[in-house]
């Protein structure tokens, strides 16, 4: 009988123990292990508004934010889990916002709200509006017969104390993806994308870039990397002035970076079988073309002197994944959206045992199967594949992508 193997033989893997304490790829020696357990804090940390007594360096919070801390949304490092139905959003759950108005080679924002909709904000300062979902189910049939149900989203900003947001603003719901192996991803040899490799949609190029981009956006905290928040220029006239100068000094914002660089991936206990024929039918599939298996990382990144091959399962680039994947604007109309193959290392690993898995960008599948049967554009002829499978090899595949 093929028994259960783990993965943790795996370049980039190791056993997560302690949920709370996410290990490292690579043995830390020194200066290197001091700095990461500084950057452990920072990511814990829950920041004070400025002006707070004896907050000293964690001061700075505001005045409009969506979390006070790193955690606060990727718990323990952990992809975050998406909305259990209607009603008002996880704070995990940002709603960035965009222009179709290109600005220095990027989207704008809203000309009022700036790029992410702030749901909470400091004393004495209004919230920018609050974020609710609805769903209809949308029925899918299997060639044999079968059905799955689909959770189509409908997103609305409540409450917004600023007016309404502009016709034309496009609604970027995101979930807080997984921190773990951002690091490898950074180092990996892969063709980057026109403007980086991480974020849902490529919008940043490092790690250092993304954590100083949430800091502004999503906490307004300003850093030396991004040293203004996300408030525009309406916000500011009618309102504090901008902060001056870098509210997370230099040293905490290194460590928080090298902190997340050396996470592991965690380590998943996998069915011998299960492995060798999901992997056939993945292959199968055509689901390769896109979530590439192995990518290769340079000489010295793992801590040795041979080069290695992680299997993050993407390719890093962007992707037309169809309409129905696609960002909407205030009133309703899809906008043109590309997404990054998402990596599935790690998919189906839980920030505590009782959490809910979901899946895509904005979390609105519940199953695998549901995150594929959303798949369209340049996916289509491997979602059609997958519709005409049996039920026992879509199981199957369900539980060899949740093994990565």
């Amino acid at each position: 009988m093929l028994g259960r193997s783990a993965s943790a033989d795996e370049p980039g893997r190791a056993p997560f123990v302690a949920r709370n304490d996410p290990p490292f790829f690579r043995p830390l020696g020194g200066a290197e292990r001091a700095a990461a357990d500084l950057g452990q804090r920072v990511f814990n940390t829950s920041f004070l508004p400025a002006g707070t007594s004896g907050a000293a360096r964690i001061a700075g919070l505001g005045p409009l934010y969506n979390a006070a801390s790193c955690d606060a949304c990727h718990n323990d490092g952990a992809r975050a889990s998406g909305p259990a139905g209607d009603g008002p959003v996880p704070i995990a759950l940002v709603l960035r916002l965009a222009s179709p108005t290109a600005r220095n080679g990027q989207p704008a924002g809203d000309p009022v709200y700036g790029r992410t909709l702030n749901t909470s904000a400091v004393d004495g300062v209004a919230a920018e509006g609050q974020v609710r979902v609805r769903y209809a189910a949308h029925k899918v049939r299997f060639a044999d017969g079968a059905t799955a149900e689909l959770r189509v989203p409908t997103y609305e900003v409540v409450e917004p104390s600023r007016g309404p947001l502009a016709a034309t603003t496009v609604l970027q719901p995101r979930i807080a993806p997984a921190i773990f192996g951002t690091g490898l991803l950074d180092m990996a040899v892969a063709p980057r994308t026109a403007t980086g490799r991480f974020g849902w949609q490529s919008e940043t190029r490092s790690v250092r870039e993304q954590t100083a981009t949430a800091f502004a956006r999503e906490m307004g905290l300003t850093t030396s990397e991004v040293p203004a928040d996300d408030r525009t220029p309406a916000e500011l006239a009618a309102g504090a002035a901008a902060a001056g100068g870098a509210e997370i000094d230099a040293a905490l914002l290194a460590a928080l970076v090298t902190y997340e660089r050396l996470l592991a991936v965690p380590a998943t206990a996998r069915d011998a079988g299960i492995e060798v024929r999901g992997n056939r039918l993945f292959i199968r599939l055509g689901c390769v073309a896109c979530h590439t298996p192995s990518l290769r990382v340079p000489a010295g990144a793992l801590g040795d002197a041979h080069e290695a091959h992680i299997q993050p399962y993407t390719d890093l680039r962007l992707h037309d994944l169809g309409e129905a994947l696609a960002d909407r604007d205030v009133t309703g109309h899809a906008a043109p959206t590309r997404f990054r193959t998402a990596p599935l290392w790690g998919l189906g690993y839980r920030p505590r045992p009782t959490s809910a898995l979901t899946f895509l960008h904005d979390g609105r599948a519940r199953t695998v199967t549901e995150a594929i049967l959303w798949h369209d554009g340049e996916a289509r002829p491997a979602r059609r594949r997958f519709m005409g499978l049996r039920a026992s090899d879509r199981a199957l595949l369900d539980q060899w992508v949740l093994e990565r």
